[in-house]
């Protein structure tokens, strides 16, 4: 196992710090922590912000902590509960002069830390780098969908309307530039990391390079959440975009391309009302439950135009039409 590289015949070894925030995760973590242990680079920390868990989840973690002093196990100690809270109190102690953002039940390949690493100290003026990802189910290679991110595309208004060029664990971050983001928006019950990386590439002085290449870590898809309380799920959904679009129109309207970008936003709230949509159209929701969310988002959106003719179209399942949906977010953000 290396504890350096080379960049320009210089030899180095930064400290990557990486974040886990854990919730009942006792199935997956230990994959996910040895992935960890398995890096060809190995001057990093883990820290495992855990919260609340009621499953063995905190065992196991401290089994890693007492084999490797590289894991750190952190609990909770203040609400909000979630995601969001447990990323920045990691962030209040890590070391590291980058931070990864890790789920609890993802992992990375073994080459992902030296790699990223490389381009990190050869471009020293950048604060976030981006490389791609693959997703799984049950194990790697059971899944073909990747986070593929490309270079010549506007990543901001892809953000604004929903339609995520990358996912959490794809940046590498400069810890002095996240820290002076503010870290999460710990409000979120959703959208968590998108309001992150919109806000990051909202910053007038950002500087950020995609990497891309073949995926250094895997997503794990969780379908079961989504089962477990659907109209929750859809209902935390449309909260978290409430919240989401409201605070970027206001960031937005300090920029001189507003309206192009406020534009773009139409994405996000379509990405609401047809999410409501198919969540009926499943079965898992009643026709009530649906219209209630169609109010809900209705009385932070106030549709008009087009977007009511859309709305309409979902109740009468135009949506099912094969390229519908792409043709109206096209016509709604650009």
């Amino acid at each position: 196992m290396s504890s350096l590289i080379k960049i320009n015949n210089r030899e180095l070894h930064p400290l990557i710090s990486l974040i886990i925030p854990s919730y009942n995760k006792a199935s997956y973590i230990a994959q996910t922590l040895d992935s960890l242990m398995s890096q060809t680079y190995d001057q990093w920390e883990a820290l495992i912000v855990d919260d609340d868990s009621n499953d063995t989840s905190i065992d196991i973690v401290n089994g890693y902590c007492q084999l490797d002093k590289r894991f750190q196990l952190f609990e909770r100690d203040r609400q909000p509960k979630g995601g969001s809270t447990c990323r920045n109190i990691g962030l209040e102690h890590i070391q590291g002069d980058y931070i990864i953002f890790l789920d609890a039940d993802d992992v990375l390949t073994k080459t992902c830390l030296e790699n990223r690493l490389k381009y990190l100290e050869k471009y020293p003026n950048h604060h976030f780098f981006i490389f791609s990802g693959g997703t799984f189910y049950k194990q790697i290679g059971d899944s073909a969908s990747q986070w593929i991110p490309q270079t010549n595309e506007n990543h901001l208004q892809h953000f604004l309307s929903h339609t995520l060029p990358w996912q959490t664990s794809a940046p590498i971050w400069r810890t002095s530039f996240l820290k002076e983001l503010g870290g999460f928006n710990e409000a979120y019950p959703r959208l968590q990391d998108v309001e992150l990386h919109t806000r990051a590439l909202l910053q007038t002085s950002v500087n950020y390079r995609i990497i891309g290449g073949e995926p250094d870590f895997y997503y794990r898809i969780d379908e079961e959440r989504k089962l477990k309380s659907p109209y929750q799920f859809v209902e935390t959904f449309i909260n978290a975009v409430g919240l989401y679009t409201g605070e970027m129109t206001r960031l937005i309207r300090q920029r001189n391309d507003s309206q192009q970008l406020l534009k773009a936003l139409n994405g996000t709230y379509q990405a609401a009302y047809l999410t409501a949509q198919v969540q009926y159209d499943m079965g898992n929701i009643t026709l009530a439950e649906r219209d209630q969310l169609f109010m809900q988002i209705e009385a932070f959106h106030h549709p008009k135009g087009l977007f009511k003719a859309y709305i309409k179209g979902l109740q009468m399942g135009v949506h099912k039409l094969k390229g519908y949906n792409w043709l109206i977010k096209k016509l709604l953000t650009t």
